[in-house]
């Protein structure tokens, strides 16, 4: 027979992971780089980083760069990611 029970849900099953998106916010507030001060981190889901830019010219430029800022945030952070993704600031669009 089938368990009709209702499952409880995880309150964190959405894949977001806290704990890194707070180092990498950290991380971008403590580099001098010029482009992480333009940038704003999102959270971490799965092993993407969302980012929030400025501008089109902002976003066109880290798509390009992506790889580099991949692995600087590895290094720095210890934190694995295997893409960004590049949104434009809701009162930008």
């Amino acid at each position: 027979m089938l368990n009709k029970e209702p499952q409880k849900i995880n309150p964190n099953d959405s894949g977001i992971d806290f704990s890194k998106s707070e180092k990498i916010r950290k991380y971008f507030k403590s580099d001098k780089t010029h482009l992480y001060e333009e940038t704003i981190p999102g959270p971490v889901i799965g092993e993407e980083l969302i980012i929030y830019v400025d501008t089109k010219r902002l976003k066109n430029l880290i798509e390009l760069q992506q790889e580099k800022l991949l692995i600087d945030i590895e290094k720095n952070t210890k934190i694995k990611l295997k893409k960004l993704n590049i949104q434009i600031d809701n009162n930008q669009q």
